[in-house]
């Protein structure tokens, strides 16, 4: 009966279900990669706070306020487009993943050139640390020759170069409350190079999750359209089964 073999037409087959189960793959992988994106953007939010906090007066460069900035504000971008990106894959919004993926490519771009300039800027800690340094000593002030003070014991050195480089006290070496027979240019750089490894390693990590994320998008949003075709095509084939089911005077029967 040509109604029963139009009714033939609604059953799923191996290409159909293989591709349904794929669409929800894709879709909770990338709400899995958004929710570590927003995981670690409240990480670097509540991290930048904690060393704006507790900057000390050992940062001779300011670099503590630097990555405090540059944490809280990577965080902010990070936890709004992980967001924006749960919500857009959780609702199935075409438009939605579209927005959320030229915002992510944007942010990747920035996050990978941090993670670089980062990099290079360890090339140049040993200049702006003697620059720094120096500074602080000539200008004579209570204030910055604590500072340097609180670095000596911080690291319990004396001087920049060699323990007579720069001192305060400049008899450090010999001096009862420090009497430290090492200068304080390796464990200083040594401790910013650390620092700066740190934002460049969360920078491209960071990066290459996101990068999953702009795949998984795209994969999504192709997903979304296949769906969108297959539900009008389900549709266009329900309303012309309808009709044969009128013409063929069936109207007032349901088949199953």
């Amino acid at each position: 009966m040509p109604f029963l073999s139009r009714i033939s037409t609604f059953s799923f087959n191996k290409d159909a279900f293989f591709s349904s189960g794929g669409f929800t793959f894709v879709k909770n992988l990338l709400l899995f990669v958004n929710f570590l994106s927003l995981l670690a953007g409240v990480i670097l939010i509540g991290g930048g706070a904690y060393i704006q906090a507790n900057a000390g007066q050992d940062d001779l460069i300011d670099l503590s306020g630097s990555t405090a900035a540059a944490a809280i504000g990577i965080g902010v971008l990070v936890t709004a487009i992980s967001l924006f990106g749960i919500f857009g894959a959780a609702n199935e919004k075409g438009m939605l993943l579209k927005t959320y993926f030229g915002l992510l490519l944007l942010l990747v771009v920035f996050e990978i050139g941090v993670g670089i300039a980062a990099y290079v800027k360890s090339d140049e800690v040993e200049s702006l640390l003697e620059t720094a340094w120096i500074a602080s000593v000539a200008s004579g002030t209570t204030q910055q020759l604590n500072n340097i003070q609180h670095v000596e014991r911080a690291f319990q050195c004396c001087g920049f170069r060699n323990v007579t480089s720069y001192s305060v006290p400049s008899n450090c070496a010999t001096a009862q409350s420090f009497n430290y027979q090492s200068p304080c240019l390796g464990a200083v750089k040594g401790a910013l190079q650390g620092s700066l490894a740190t934002i460049g390693g969360t920078g491209i990590a960071l990066g290459f999750i996101e990068l999953i994320g702009l795949g998984m998008s795209v994969l999504l949003f192709v997903k979304i359209a296949q769906k969108d075709r297959a539900s009008e095509s389900l549709m266009n084939e329900a309303w012309r089964i309808n009709r044969s089911k009128i013409q063929y005077g069936y109207a007032n029967y349901q088949y199953v």
